[in-house]
């Protein structure tokens, strides 16, 4: 009997098709991107991206900038400074949607240097529930 595909070859078939699918269904669907999936290179993020995450606090500073980060982080942790990374946001339209400390939100937008640090500048955000009544 004559082997057609030998096992290694099998294996790495296999591999590459997991590989794709994982990819294929990873990089479509209207969910976007967690807080935490863009975080460690935000300019590895060209373009217009959507980011879903909690609202996690307001600047004293600037009116117009404010912090979000990753829900996922936020449930584990129990607490806003828990040492999770923080996305300085910005709202670009003439009104900011009216959101509050631990909304969910939906952000629409892009990446930019601004004043030495990286800003995620919204041009759409939707707002959900609030998970308050979830922490510890």
């Amino acid at each position: 009997m004559k082997k057609i595909i030998s096992v290694g070859k099998f294996i790495l078939l296999v591999i590459f098709a997991l590989a794709l699918t994982t990819a294929v269904v990873g990089c479509s669907g209207d969910d976007g991107f967690k807080v935490s999936q863009v975080q460690h290179d935000p300019f590895a993020f060209p373009g217009e991206i959507t980011i879903d995450g909690t609202v996690a606090m307001f600047s004293d500073a600037d009116p117009a900038l404010f912090g979000v980060m990753d829900t996922d982080e936020l449930l584990q942790c129990g607490r806003f400074d828990c040492g999770a990374w923080i996305m300085p946001t910005t709202y670009l339209g003439a009104a900011r949607p009216t959101i509050n400390v631990g909304d969910n939100v939906t952000l629409t937008g892009e990446f930019v240097r601004a004043e030495n640090m990286v800003v995620f500048q919204v041009s759409d955000m939707s707002v959900g529930n609030n998970i308050m009544n979830r922490l510890p």
